[in-house]
């Protein structure tokens, strides 16, 4: 468990949505930030929002899916904070389409953006918080890593693998007997920000009710809960699911026939659709708007 109060943190896709919520959220605990995202301008503007609680903030634009950035970026926030021993890693991209269609390119950004970037940054950050014995990561992932998004091919896969690599660290950390952690959170549709936020303003596309929505503010909540309380694994959603993400594992077919009736991949098929009869292919994903957590 980390005392946020003493923590210095690197915290990417920060510029908007989820990662600005997550920001204000870490400063309003006492946080000293270094706060990472493409957009300079979104950076700067919260920035000064949360410079209002009065500890160090600190922005660095930053492209997660380049190694040499990456670099940089720890480098910048050793010698801004000194010690990093929080890692927020928040930044992504998203985009639903037909996978048949996607630029092999834009598959590479996915995986570079949301799995690798975060491995390297843990592994660029972990030496020294094991040498500290202090020290917590925090994974943002969805609830797309724990049970299948119709559409969404790569962004499921790596959500997937993020999930996979906090277990696997987690489990690693404990056998060793350290006191640093990991963590991972799997929000569902989230209101107000990111992939489903630009769904239902730019499209109208809403939710199956049976699945519900939930709020940035509660993920960012449910971060500060899993370092403060050395969560594995949590779950963020408007309406209980995880009886269905186990129910899932245990009878996939099963699942796969709850899933129909539900109507669940519904809202993917009808973004994808749309996508492509406007001419918005998925090769166009990266410039798209929809990837929210990386800008």
């Amino acid at each position: 468990m980390l005392d946020l109060g003493k923590s210095r943190a690197i915290l990417t896709g920060a510029s908007r949505g989820i990662g600005a919520v997550l920001a204000d959220a870490l400063a309003a605990r006492g946080v000293d930030l270094v706060l990472a995202a493409r957009s300079e301008a979104g950076l700067d503007e919260v920035r000064a929002k949360v410079a209002r609680h009065g500890h160090r903030v600190f922005t660095l634009a930053t492209d997660v899916g380049r190694r040499e950035q990456l670099e940089r970026l720890v480098d910048f926030a050793q010698q801004k904070l000194g010690s990093v021993d929080l890692l927020v890693n928040n930044a992504a991209i998203e985009q639903m389409g037909y996978y048949e269609e996607m630029d092999l390119g834009v598959i590479e950004s996915f995986v570079a953006v949301n799995l690798t970037a975060p491995m390297l940054l843990t592994r660029m950050l972990l030496p020294s918080m094991l040498v500290a014995n202090r020290g917590h990561i925090v994974n943002i992932a969805s609830l797309a890593g724990l049970a299948p998004t119709a559409f969404g091919e790569p962004y499921s896969a790596t959500k997937h693998g993020l999930v996979g690599f906090t277990r696997a660290l987690r489990a690693t950390l404990q056998t060793r007997g350290s006191l640093v952690s990991a963590s991972v959170i799997c929000p569902g549709f989230v209101s107000d920000a990111g992939m489903y936020h630009e769904m239902n303003v730019q499209h109208g596309i809403v939710a199956p009710p049976q699945l519900g929505t939930c709020t940035p503010e509660a993920v960012a909540q449910a971060s500060l809960r899993a370092i403060e309380r050395d969560e594995p694994e949590v779950v963020v959603n408007g309406k209980p699911i995880r009886h269905l993400v186990v129910l899932g594992v245990a009878f996939p077919r099963l699942m796969e026939r709850i899933a129909k009736k539900l109507d669940a991949h519904k809202a993917f098929h009808v973004l994808a659709k749309k996508r492509k009869a406007a001419g918005a292919g998925a090769g166009e994903a990266l410039a798209s708007g929809i990837s929210a957590n990386a800008s």
